[in-house]
């Protein structure tokens, strides 16, 4: 017979699962009652951006290795499997695959050495990377050089060749690679890797003296970030249609990193909230007051970012994490038990198993 502590934290499940799958719902149906093509495409800014954003945190806020150059991946990958799709009529979904193993390569290779470096060393690098890398294409005929490279426009919708005339099926697959991206962010967070990357956060010395391979994790977790950045160049190239190398400048870069420390570095789901408040925010000013004051938007960045870091350096979901609207939707909403109850849930369920 089930015990009361067991089914106390069922309930929470289900009432958590409840929660997530209404907010899911209403994301799924904002296409049916939202017509505007301008609003859908800052749903799809959002999904992208934030996406680019969990790949930044995981090096930058699990890991502790702030990266600026994530701009450079994302154009990498754009450009990869462009020339890829235009130049050997390789399948885009296939085309996106090769383009995050060459990003993934490019990173690793590049960043291997690098990683002997530490505090605003590496983040140095990782500038002068992107702007390199940009440079490079800008200089290189093979690249289109500033010209850029354009994927060609057909009549009529192929999924299998990513080209839609609506934005809806953009907007539903941002949301699909979002929701996976961070399905997967999560994954990594709770395994071997997540918790060496936050001991190598925390102390590196000390991760090493325990048996954990400080440059080991941390090639792995550029490795990882710059095949997502990759993943989300090639959404970005088949949504706009058309790339050139002003995708890698180091403004691109900041855009990555203001979500996730907006919304709290140190959690996975922080890149998603900051993304959700920064980016309509910001392109409600581009379009507003653009005219007035060019740039307002990157004037914003600059204004949250010395806000939150003065105020809430933890960001925003640092701050629910120990506020009495968290206690109240945990306990008035979600029914969530005390701790005392999920450690005899979990001694019950060993004692079964055992």
């Amino acid at each position: 017979m089930m015990s009361e502590s067991i089914k106390a934290v069922r309930k929470y499940h289900i009432n958590l699962a409840l929660v997530l799958g209404i907010i899911l719902l209403i994301f799924i149906l904002i296409p049916v009652f939202v017509k505007s093509p301008y609003i859908l495409n800052v749903f799809i800014l959002v999904f992208y951006m934030s996406t680019l954003s969990m790949a930044w945190n995981l090096l930058g806020g699990m890991t502790g290795q702030n990266s600026l150059g994530h701009a450079a991946y994302m154009g990498l990958g754009a450009y990869v499997a462009c020339l890829f799709i235009t130049r050997a009529h390789v399948n885009p979904w296939i085309s996106a695959l090769l383009g995050m193993a060459v990003v993934g390569l490019v990173a690793g290779v590049i960043f291997f050495p690098c990683f002997i470096l530490r505090g605003p060393y590496f983040t140095l690098v990782s500038i002068a990377f992107g702007e390199a890398l940009r440079q490079f294409i800008i200089n290189s005929t093979f690249f289109g050089r500033a010209s850029g490279i354009g994927l060609p426009f057909k009549k009529g919708n192929s999924f299998l060749d990513f080209r839609f005339v609506s934005k809806v099926p953009y907007y539903y697959i941002g949301l699909a690679m979002l929701i996976l991206v961070y399905l997967f962010m999560k994954k990594i967070e709770r395994s071997k890797m997540g918790y060496a990357l936050r001991t190598i956060r925390e102390d590196e010395d000390a991760a090493a003296a325990i048996g954990i391979n400080p440059i080991r994790y941390k090639v792995m977790a550029v490795v990882v970030s710059a095949m997502v950045a990759a993943l989300v160049g090639f959404f970005y190239a088949c949504y706009t249609r058309y790339i050139d190398p002003e995708l890698m400048v180091q403004a691109k870069s900041t855009e990555s990193v203001l979500p996730a420390v907006v919304g709290g570095a140190a959690f996975v789901e922080g890149p998603i909230v900051g993304g959700l408040i920064m980016i309509p925010l910001s392109e409600f000013l581009r379009a507003k007051y653009s005219a007035i004051l060019p740039g307002i938007n990157m004037l914003l960045y600059a204004i949250a970012l010395l806000t939150v870091i003065r105020f809430r350096p933890t960001g925003i979901l640092g701050w629910y994490m120990n506020s009495g609207f968290k206690s109240f939707i945990d306990t008035k909403i979600l029914k969530k038990p005390p701790v005392e109850v999920f450690e005899a849930a979990e001694q019950e369920r060993r004692g079964k198993e055992a």
